[in-house]
Formats: C-alpha cells, sequence, structure tokens
C-alpha cells in the first residue's frame, strides 16, 4: 500500500492550463497592446510633421495628397503659407490636383496634418522637364553642383546650378532669392529642370526652393544674404 502511495504521489502531473485559461490570457495581450498602440497614436499627435506627394483632392481648406505611405488627409491652416516654385505666396484657389507638394504642419485628430506651411510645384508636363527632392548630401562649390538624397525612393540625383538658376529659401519668414554658398548639407529642397539624356539622375536646374529644418537653420553658420 504505501509503494502504491509514493508510485501515484511521483507521477502526480501540474495541472495545464483549459481552453477558457488561454483564451483570457490571449485576451489580456490583445488588450495590452491596443492600450500600447493607443498611447503611441496619442504621443504623436501634435508633433511637427511633414507630408510630400501629389495633391490627389481639393475641397477648399481640406486637401489629400498620395504619399509613398499612402493617402494622407490635409486641413490648411488660416494663416498657412502656400508657396510656389519661384517663393511666391499663392492662394488655396490656385491649387490644382496632380501639383508636387510638401506639407509641413502638426499632426492633429483622426491623423490629419494641420499644415501650416505648403509648397506647390507644378507637375512637370511633357516638355522633359523634371522635379526632384531630397536631402543634400555633398555640394561642390566650384562645379556648383548639388547631390541630393530621396530616402523614401532611394534614389541620389545630381543637381547641376547655372547663372539661369533661380534659388529661393525662406529668411525671416520671406520667400527670397538666395545665392548659391547658402545651400547647406541637410538642407531639404526641390529642384525642377532638364534631365540627362542617360540613365543618371543628373538635372540642370531651373529652379530650386529650399526647406531647412528649424534645427539645421538655427545651427547653420553661414550668413544668408539674399541677392540682390
Amino acid at each position: 500500500m504505501l509503494c502504491t502511495m509514493r508510485l501515484n504521489s511521483a507521477n502526480a502531473v501540474s495541472p495545464t492550463p483549459t481552453s477558457a485559461t488561454e483564451s483570457a490570457v490571449q485576451e489580456i495581450r490583445d488588450k495590452v497592446k491596443e492600450i500600447v498602440r493607443e498611447q503611441i497614436e496619442e504621443t504623436q499627435k501634435g508633433q511637427k510633421m511633414a507630408f510630400t506627394g501629389e495633391l490627389t483632392a481639393i475641397n477648399d481648406a481640406d486637401l489629400k495628397i498620395e504619399t509613398n505611405q499612402g493617402e494622407k488627409n490635409l486641413k490648411i491652416a488660416t494663416d498657412a503659407a502656400i508657396i510656389n516654385k519661384t517663393g511666391k505666396k499663392i492662394k488655396i484657389g490656385e491649387l490644382k490636383t496632380s501639383f508636387f507638394a510638401i506639407a509641413m504642419g502638426y499632426l492633429e485628430d483622426n491623423d490629419i496634418l494641420g499644415v501650416r506651411r505648403l509648397v506647390v510645384v507644378e507637375k512637370p508636363k511633357a516638355n522633359g522637364k523634371e522635379a526632384a527632392f531630397g536631402k543634400v548630401t555633398d555640394i561642390s562649390s566650384e562645379e556648383k553642383i548639388i547631390t541630393i538624397k530621396n530616402e523614401k525612393k532611394n534614389l541620389i540625383y545630381t543637381i547641376e546650378i547655372d547663372d539661369k538658376t533661380i534659388i529661393t529659401k525662406k529668411v525671416e519668414n520671406k520667400d527670397q532669392k538666395v545665392k548659391f554658398n547658402v545651400v547647406s548639407k541637410g538642407d531639404k529642397l526641390i529642384a525642377i529642370g532638364t534631365p540627362s539624356e542617360n540613365e543618371n539622375k543628373i538635372i540642370t536646374a531651373e529652379t530650386v526652393y529650399i526647406i531647412s529644418d528649424d534645427s539645421t537653420a538655427t545651427s547653420s553658420s553661414k550668413t544668408v544674404s539674399p541677392t540682390p
């Protein structure tokens, strides 16, 4: 009898969770994930953001833009600055679908970007023109050549500057024409011009619009002086 009792004790197995317990555990995990996701979304609200892409819909101050991450909703603020490729301010009524745009502002509820600044360029027509957007990675002052990289498309462009190229930048809250030496590494810019006929992404720019991050603008050691 003693031997039998010891054998039964040795073979005792800890109870395993029932299907109901497993379901409850999974439900808790899903709930935690949902809470974490909501907290992340809440943290992102109010953050400074920028979307780039093609305008697909315009309804007064409500716009839609097609980006590499899909369609995004924009809300143009009443005091927003809307800038064209020459650096001049334009009105909402002058916007058109198919414009290439860079929208900068703050993320609001429902993932809508409250736009404080919108830079637009017309989509190049069938005249051989091309628009390139990217961050400046290299500058050759002697040859007046700028290298930019579009991180999202993983493309590198070589931008050639000549005497006819118009370069504009926001200076003291005004968009003004500036000289080539104002361009700095890390600047984001749009270049529009004639591309080369080979496979290399070389563009002879007619217009360059510089968009510097706040950090770049404050840390740059260059003195910005508008051209006459």
